[in-house]
């Protein structure tokens, strides 16, 4: 599972919890393997059974409500989990894309989605304070906040709340066999596991990673990068892209594949990913300091700050200001070897400030479980009274905006 899935998969375990009364259901596409838990049922839904399954519950919290639902608009509750900022990231995205004319229109296409599913929200939720600051000035111009929804809450908390990504409920993996050196067998015992926990896509910067292990790897033997996910689990996103095959070059050109350098092809499963946290050092992670990174939160953080793994990341984003300020590992300029190297330096030689690090990880976990960073949609759950626009009123601007997504939609289809 990818951050969409993982989040999705939680909320069903925090609201099958903490509302009992209610049947809590997580729909999942047809070649998912999850299996249902005490507190939630699993339905596979294919395209045309999505709408019924909308019509068997009361609320629906997605990322997205595609046309099709537009049936249960009037007569359900939506709960929009915008996690992250599309727009910024989809510019990101379409940076591979070399025909200005298809760039264009695929970006117009993705500004009409936003705008229709912001319209067909009752309740928002993100991940963070900057991505709330986004979608409500988005609302804003999509006229979307009246006076009415303002008098109703005047910090428009109940039309967007922040519900951010949380950290595994289990506990840390006890010590057992390492799938980890198993996959490759030249990674040593002794050695120090230096772990790339995402994957490898236009935004993030493996190749300033690479380079600093190779800087380090003239002064010691026992650094290792791993990759852990080449391939993202979406079909929007191609395993070769630039960005991924950027890495696979430069780790080869430096005579680092498979000595210094790890790739592990395809996306690990979500639970397997636990015993390689278990088996690394600490995590590192570098992307490029931008607008979509001013509004990111990098969920595989969480997953570090879970297994109380110090972090070397770039400069940025909410989550490297927070390992910054609690002192949960080291923040680097963007594209600084260097600095990435100093700071691997740092956390490999000096075992008093890794302690540290880690004993400050272990101090923030306890307020961010999912059940404290989803503690807003449960009350929404509890009692859904949205604030927003009333529905009769956005009937007429959803379908014109549902329109405009499906029209454009349909240019990029034609444009050469």
């Amino acid at each position: 599972m990818s951050a969409p899935g993982i989040r999705a998969y939680h909320m069903a375990q925090v609201l099958g919890r903490h509302l009992p009364e209610a049947e809590v259901t997580l729909g999942v596409p047809a070649y998912s393997d999850v299996r249902p838990e005490p507190g939630f049922r699993v339905v596979r839904y294919g395209r045309w059974s999505l709408l019924k399954l909308f019509y068997q519950h009361d609320v629906i919290v997605s990322l997205s409500f595609p046309p099709a639902s537009l049936p249960a608009f009037l007569r359900r509750v939506f709960v929009l989990d915008f996690f992250s900022n599309f727009a910024m990231e989809w510019m990101e995205v379409g940076k591979t894309q070399r025909n200005y004319r298809k760039r264009w229109v695929w970006y117009e296409t993705a500004r009409q989605y936003i705008n229709y599913q912001l319209t067909a929200a009752d309740f928002i939720i993100c991940n963070n304070e900057r991505q709330r600051d986004a979608w409500l000035g988005m609302l804003q111009s999509l006229g979307l906040i009246t006076g009415r929804v303002y008098d109703a809450d005047p910090t428009l908390r109940r039309l967007v709340a922040v519900a951010p990504h949380g950290i595994r409920p289990d506990p840390l993996p006890e010590p057992g066999p390492s799938p980890l050196r198993t996959a490759f067998p030249t990674i040593r015992p002794t050695d120090k596991v230096i772990l790339w926990n995402a994957g490898i896509v236009g935004w993030y910067d493996p190749v300033t990673a690479i380079r600093a292990v190779h800087a380090l790897s003239h002064e010691r033997d026992d650094v290792k990068l791993v990759f852990m996910g080449s391939k993202y689990p979406d079909p929007g996103f191609l395993e070769e892209n630039p960005t991924f095959k950027a890495a696979i070059d430069t780790a080869a050109a430096l005579n680092l594949t498979d000595r210094h350098v790890f790739f592990v092809r395809g996306w690990l499963p979500y639970e397997e990913v636990k015993a390689y946290l278990r088996d690394a050092y600490l995590g590192l992670s570098t992307y490029f300091n931008n607008a979509e990174t001013h509004y990111s939160h990098r969920t595989r953080f969480l997953d570090l700050i879970w297994a109380e793994l110090p972090i070397i990341c770039t400069r940025g984003d909410v989550l490297a200001q927070m390992v910054e300020e609690r002192g949960l590992g080291i923040v680097t300029p963007e594209g600084d070897v260097n600095a990435v190297v100093a700071a691997l330096r740092r956390l490999l030689d000096d075992q008093e400030f890794y302690a540290r690090c880690r004993t400050n990880l272990r101090a923030v976990k306890a307020g961010m479980t999912w059940d404290c960073t989803l503690r807003e949609l449960v009350e929404f759950c509890r009692n859904p009274r949205p604030i927003a626009v009333p529905k009769r009123e956005r009937l007429l601007p959803l379908l014109r905006r549902a329109a405009g997504y499906l029209l454009w939609r349909g240019i990029t289809k034609l444009v050469r």
